[in-house]
């Protein structure tokens, strides 16, 4: 017998994950993106809170209390899978399952929103994700390549079928 995906499982109910708010801006950028500027993390949060708002994706948070963000993420639905993107957990609370928690979350909002898979997308350069992502249930599907700020670079998709009960 098939065991579900550990990515199809429900997060650690003690990781607190919550979609995105304006109020995370300074916390955002402090912890997971010093080198942007208050002002592309502001378009970028406004643009995903319209993304929700249209019903077309969420973007969330783990966070320890107010104005204390441990990671974002994001999924967006696409019309035929869905993607999970900018992941990122804070240097400091790395390989502690918040990542993990995170695509879980994610993963279960894909399903509730009615999408039959989810890809999540990795760069060759980075075998911790693509390991995680693999061990978590997912499957390579596909390479594209991208410019990631430092030149091209391949990365890995990877895809999850999600399944209803």
């Amino acid at each position: 017998m098939e065991s579900t995906p550990l990515a199809l499982q429900p997060p650690n109910p003690n990781i607190h994950i919550r979609p995105v708010r304006l109020a995370d801006l300074e916390p955002l950028r402090q912890s997971c993106w010093p080198e942007r500027s208050p002002d592309s993390v502001y378009h970028f949060i406004m643009r995903m809170r319209e993304i929700a708002r249209q019903r077309r994706g969420l973007g969330v948070v783990a966070a320890r209390e107010e104005g204390h963000v441990l990671g974002y993420g994001q999924v967006m639905v696409w019309p035929r899978c869905g993607e999970i993107s900018d992941l990122i957990v804070a240097p400091a609370y790395r390989s502690q399952g918040i990542g993990t928690a995170l695509i879980q979350y994610l993963v279960r909002t894909a399903r509730d929103m009615h999408m039959n898979c989810v890809d999540i997308g990795a760069a060759l350069s980075n075998p911790g994700a693509v390991a995680l992502y693999r061990r978590l249930g997912f499957r390579d599907s596909y390479k594209q390549q991208f410019d990631l700020g430092h030149g091209d670079e391949d990365v890995l998709y990877l895809r999850l079928k999600l399944h209803r009960p």
